[in-house]
C-alpha cells in the first residue's frame, strides 16, 4: 500500500536544514533584528526628546506673548546747576518726638491738629516709626473736629486707615 519509492514534492520543504547553515542564518537575523530594534529605540527616545522641546519652545512662546508690555521709562532731563541760596540763619528742626513731647506739655496750642499731624508725617517719613505715627495721628483725631476726619489726597496711607476706623467708630457709636 505504501509506497516509499515515490516522495512527495513537500518531503523536500520538511526536511530539516544542516545545522551550520541554520546557525549562519539564526546570527544573520538576530544581528538584522537588533539594528532594527535599536533604530527604532533610538528613534522612540528622539521623538519624546524632540516632542518636549516643542512644549518647551510653545510655553516661551506664549509667556513671551502674554507677558505685559515693558512700561515706558521717563526720560529725565537734567537742569542746570542753579546757583544755590545764601545761607539763612536756620533755627534747628525739633525732632518727632520733641514736638510730640511739646504738645504734651502744653496741650492748649492753637495749631494742635497741624502740630500732630506734622510729628505724624515725620515719625513715618524721617525714623520710619509707623507705630509712632499712628500714635500722634489718633491723637490729632481727638484734639480735631469733624471736619478733621475726612480723607483728603494730601493724606498718607497710615493716616487714612486712622480716618477710615475714627468714622467707622464714631458710625458704630451712632447706631447703637
Amino acid at each position: 500500500m505504501s509506497d516509499y519509492s515515490q516522495l512527495d514534492p513537500c518531503d523536500e520543504l520538511l526536511v530539516p536544514k544542516p545545522a551550520e547553515a541554520s546557525d549562519a542564518l539564526r546570527s544573520q537575523v538576530l544581528a538584522r533584528t537588533k539594528r532594527v530594534l535599536r533604530v527604532r529605540r533610538w528613534t522612540r527616545r528622539f521623538a519624546v526628546v524632540l516632542v518636549l522641546a516643542a512644549c518647551y519652545a510653545a510655553g516661551l512662546a506664549t509667556m513671551h506673548w502674554l507677558a505685559p508690555a515693558a512700561p515706558a521709562v521717563p526720560i529725565y532731563v537734567e537742569k542746570a546747576p542753579e546757583e544755590p541760596p545764601a545761607p539763612q540763619a536756620q533755627e534747628p528742626v525739633p525732632s518727632p518726638s520733641d514736638m510730640e513731647w511739646q504738645l504734651l506739655d502744653h496741650p492748649n496750642q492753637p495749631q494742635q491738629v497741624a502740630l500732630y499731624r506734622e510729628a505724624g508725617d515725620r515719625y513715618l517719613a524721617e525714623a520710619n516709626d509707623p507705630e509712632s505715627a499712628l500714635r500722634c495721628y489718633r491723637r490729632m483725631l481727638d484734639v480735631g473736629s469733624d471736619a478733621d476726619l475726612a480723607i483728603s489726597p494730601d493724606d498718607n496711607w497710615l493716616l487714612m486707615a486712622a480716618k477710615a476706623e475714627r468714622q467707622k467708630e464714631k458710625r458704630d457709636a451712632k447706631a447703637n
